[in-house]
């Protein structure tokens, strides 16, 4: 089969939304590489709550969508903080 995204031929495929995806491409969204990596299962669970359409929708989930539909401390991954303080 042929990845959608990148046209290389993989025994193993993803399907996202509309698409079939290499774990190679898959692997490209950094929270998303994680879950994948760790819980295959969640991945499959996530993606089907946020209804994804197609690869370009995947590439655009962002941090705060995954932390409603996924609870990280129970997988055991643990994200970066992004709050920035600005001293004077």
């Amino acid at each position: 089969m042929q990845c959608s995204n990148c046209r290389n031929s993989s025994s193993w495929m993803e399907i996202i939304g509309s698409d079939f995806i290499c774990p190679k491409c898959v692997q490209k969204h950094k929270i998303m590489r994680l879950i994948y990596n760790r819980h295959i299962d969640t991945f499959r669970g996530v993606l089907k709550k946020l209804k994804i359409k197609n690869y370009s929708e995947y590439m655009a989930i962002r941090r705060e969508e995954l932390e409603k539909n996924v609870n990280f401390d129970k997988i055991g991954i643990k994200l970066k903080t992004t709050n920035v303080v600005e001293l004077d």
